[in-house]
């Protein structure tokens, strides 16, 4: 009862109330021009529904109800739409005083129409339960009407009985077709809204690559050029001032002077040139940069590599993808200054919205006694970069045969929230 109002679904509520009313009014004015009488019996059932529709549709065209009345406003609606047919039904085939022998007798089957859309409409907005209570209901208040009307069941009032049933049958195809389409649509909803959100975070991706593209191209131009000017022109400044003789003070001090300044501007121009340069997680992506970390440290140590990375990039947050550079950065360092290995491998993969890292080798390991101890292989500070981002880090280590870093890490899954 908690979902929110499908979208339109009060709106065609609210055409149907009104076109409801209309015709019942039309009804009602048809009615007494043929019979003279302004309220009769014959006419009961319509005036009851021209009422209640009429009530229905000023219900439905007041925006302050929803606000007050929150999730009971539409069954509110749905009940007032369900009852009205119902108690004009009694009150025509009540007043009538002839003897029940058929379904028509009952009027049942003259109320199935009208029915029907608040049947759609409780389809449309809740699961199949709630056309079960629609119809179960319905179905009672149908019996119940038939008992006061014949009294008790025998073989000639059993059509009017079986008739109660086959209208509740028909409620529940017609529900159930509804709803299997609604649960469809949502489901559909839900992907296409996953897919928005994987699309958006990949042209993120691609245009923080380009920003970090350009910025490294623009960083070398001003390498090539402007540093290695300022570079050129110190060292010149510098040959020219020693040429200057020890007696012309002025001029040595403008050269001194000068040389300060451009060396300054030779220092500003680095840090500048180091600032816009990208890192190289911003740079090639989180996919790229795990790569090159590990081929980098199996180089430097002479390991035997073993990858297993992704085929397309990950689309993380920043948070995630700084979590997992720095666990991989930090595991990779231990196996190159500790661990003795002649193996490395890394697996990166991400299983649904299961992240998950592992860094092996097949070293010298340590003891679990000892790692609490030893800052160096950097455990605790991984633990907490795990932490951070509510992921798990996981330590297995067997002396002499090696050590295993797995880094798991549920990330957000948007294809499940409930549209």
């Amino acid at each position: 009862m908690g979902r929110p109002i499908e979208p339109g679904l009060v709106r065609v509520f609210r055409y149907f109330a009104v076109v409801a009313a209309v015709y019942f009014a039309a009804n009602t004015v048809y009615t007494s021009a043929e019979t003279g009488e302004i309220i009769n019996l014959r006419q009961a059932r319509a005036q009851i529904s021209m009422l209640a529709y009429l009530f229905l549709a000023a219900y439905l065209s007041w925006p302050w109800l929803e606000r007050r009345l929150k999730r009971f406003y539409l069954p509110i609606a749905l009940a007032i739409a369900t009852v009205a047919p119902t108690v004009s039904g009694l009150a025509a085939a009540g007043g009538t005083g002839a003897p029940v022998s058929s379904p028509a007798d009952v009027g049942l089957w003259s109320v199935f129409p009208v029915l029907f859309i608040p049947l759609v409409l409780i389809a449309w907005q809740y699961s199949f339960t709630g056309v079960i209570g629609f119809t179960v209901g319905a179905a009672l208040v149908d019996v119940l009407l038939i008992l006061r009307l014949v009294g008790s069941v025998s073989l000639e009032t059993l059509p009017v009985f079986a008739s109660a049933l086959l209208r509740a049958f028909a409620f529940g195809i017609v529900g159930h077709i509804v709803s299997q389409l609604m649960d469809t649509q949502r489901a559909q909803r839900r992907i296409l809204m996953h897919a928005n959100v994987q699309l958006s975070r990949h042209a993120a991706t691609l245009e923080d690559l380009a920003v970090s593209q350009e910025r490294n191209r623009l960083a070398r131009e001003l390498h090539d050029t402007l540093a290695h000017t300022l570079a050129g022109l110190a060292v010149n400044l510098e040959a020219l001032r020693l040429m200057v003789p020890e007696d012309m003070a002025e001029v040595r001090r403008m050269l001194d002077r000068s040389l300060e300044n451009t060396r300054g501007g030779l220092t500003d121009t680095r840090r500048a040139l180091k600032a816009l340069r990208s890192q190289a997680l911003e740079d090639l992506g989180l996919r790229m940069a795990v790569q090159n970390l590990a081929q980098d440290a199996a180089a430097r140590a002479g390991l035997s590599l073993h990858l297993d990375l992704p085929n397309e990039p990950l689309e993380l947050t920043p948070d995630v993808d700084q979590c997992v550079y720095r666990i991989a950065q930090e595991a990779l360092e231990n196996v190159v200054h500790h661990a003795r290995a002649t193996r490395v491998g890394v697996s990166l993969g991400l299983d649904h919205s299961l992240l998950r890292l592992t860094v092996s080798d097949d070293g010298l390991g340590f003891s679990s006694a000892g790692a609490e101890g030893e800052d160096r292989y950097g455990i605790r500070g991984m633990e907490e970069r795990a932490k951070m981002v509510g992921g798990r880090l996981e330590v297995q280590t067997v002396p002499q045969q090696g050590t295993s870093v797995t880094l798991t890490l549920r990330t957000r899954d948007d294809s499940s929230s409930d549209l």
